[in-house]
This record gives structure tokens, C-alpha cells and sequence, in this order.
């Protein structure tokens, strides 16, 4: 049995391929999902093999959703939208189909007997979403407008540009904002840093980052060292080896 997980934000289209699906034996619908927030949770509680997930989404979309899935966690995807410009990345990463709108019975059929024969070799579908997820962070303009933030049991859509700093406290990149601080899924700045805005985000210590546009006062600034006032008042030491990246970026 092969246990399916829908996400969409329009009730129709989960109704619709729910009804689709229902005469296939071997494929259970275990539940579905409104956002890609709601999926997340959804995921990590049902743990389905197969997920059917749109695109364009309010909040995280597709991509962003599968950003936040744990490695281990994550199943075979079905894309399943309206929009055809992110085919060829899916494609290209060996995603199991793209699915457009309004979707008919026989693409659908070929679509489940190419999931039927990846999740033969569950690794190999874990290998392939991985390189998904590489080859949209390679995309042009590609850049995170968005970053999802965990808040007790709940997930936050956090706008970049609220995040002031970012920093790594055991283990983990937390997002500071004037509000508070929020942990994010990711271990390290090498795995952020080719998502976000360059122009924007400077790493000014091994274990901070910070949002350019928050930095308010530079005090202590010789060829020793700085010191920033961010927004809120937050303050952040600059370790000497990133002196250089900061006059590169204030045009100092």
C-alpha cells in the first residue's frame, strides 16, 4: 500500500484528485494538507511515501515545503499545478512528474507507475529529491523570500527582511527579529548562504550573520575590529577576518 499525502490550498483540487486516486487499490490517502506549513507537520506525523504537492502556494510553496523536511523524512514527490516554468528544473532533478492542471486519468496513471517503480529503491527517491532541491537553489533569482522558523509546535512564515541577524546556537541557525529569536531547520551558514541575497546577508563571524539593511551605528571600527547596532537595539561583534567583507559591503 502506498500512502499519499495531498497539498494543496484549494479545497477543489484536494477533492478533485482525491476522487481521482480512489479507485487505484493500492494508493491510501492518509491525509491532506492546506499549506505547506500544514504539510510539514504532516508529513513528519503521517510520513507518506507519496506526496502530491502544488507549486504556488500562500506562504511556503512547494520547493520551501520540502526545504523544511528532514532529509529522512522526505517522500517521492508528484507536482501537481496550474504553472508550467518549473517543470524543467523538476524534470532535470529526476522528480517522479509534473502534474498540470486540470490533471487527467492517464497522465495520472503514468505518473503512479513511475512512483510504483521508484519506491522500489527508496533511497534512490531520497537521492532525487535531494538534487530537486539543489537544482531550484541553483535557479536565477532564486533567492529565499521567505524562511520558515519553528515556534513550538507551530511554523512560521518569517519575511527575510524581518530577519535582523542570524546566528548558530547549538547546532542550530536561528533567525533574530526585532520580535525574538526562531529556530530554523538548518545546521550551518554554508547550507543558507547560497539562498540568501549576498547583497543583504554578511556573515561578520563564524557564528553570525547579519542583515545589512538592520545595521543602524558602526562603532570601534579601525583595522582591529567593528561593532554593530542593529535594529532593536541588538548589538554584534565583527571578527577581524571579516572586516574586509564589511568596508566591501558599506563602501567604506
Amino acid at each position: 500500500m502506498i500512502h499519499a499525502l495531498i497539498v494543496d490550498d484549494e479545497q477543489l483540487a484536494r477533492e478533485r484528485l482525491r476522487g481521482m486516486l480512489a479507485p487505484f487499490a493500492d494508493i491510501e490517502v492518509v491525509a491532506e494538507a492546506e499549506s505547506g506549513a500544514d504539510a510539514v507537520i504532516k508529513i513528519e506525523k503521517y510520513e507518506p511515501d507519496l506526496l502530491f504537492l502544488d507549486v504556488r502556494m500562500p506562504g511556503l510553496d512547494g520547493f520551501e515545503t520540502l526545504r523544511m523536511v528532514e532529509t529522512e523524512s522526505l517522500p517521492l514527490v508528484i507536482f501537481v499545478t496550474a504553472y508550467d516554468q518549473y517543470a524543467v528544473a523538476a524534470f532535470e532533478a529526476n522528480a517522479v512528474d509534473y502534474l498540470l492542471k486540470p490533471v487527467r486519468r492517464q497522465r495520472l496513471e503514468q505518473s503512479l507507475a513511475k512512483a510504483r517503480e521508484k519506491l522500489a529503491s527508496r533511497q534512490a527517491g531520497v537521492t532525487q529529491l535531494n538534487a530537486l532541491l539543489q537544482a531550484v537553489a541553483r535557479q536565477p533569482e532564486s533567492y529565499l523570500q521567505r524562511l520558515p522558523v519553528r515556534a513550538q509546535n507551530r511554523i512560521l512564515i518569517l519575511p527575510v527582511e524581518q530577519i535582523v541577524s542570524l546566528r548558530i546556537d547549538r547546532g542550530l541557525v536561528c533567525a533574530m527579529t526585532e520580535e525574538g529569536e526562531f529556530r530554523t531547520r538548518y545546521t550551518t551558514f554554508t547550507e543558507l548562504e547560497g539562498l540568501l541575497d549576498p547583497q543583504v546577508f554578511l556573515r561578520i563571524h563564524r557564528q553570525v550573520m547579519v542583515n545589512l539593511n538592520h545595521v543602524r551605528e558602526i562603532t570601534n571600527f579601525d583595522k582591529h575590529s567593528a561593532r554593530l547596532t542593529l535594529s532593536g537595539g541588538q548589538q554584534a561583534s565583527v571578527s577581524r577576518s571579516h572586516l574586509k567583507e564589511l568596508r566591501e559591503a558599506i563602501r567604506w
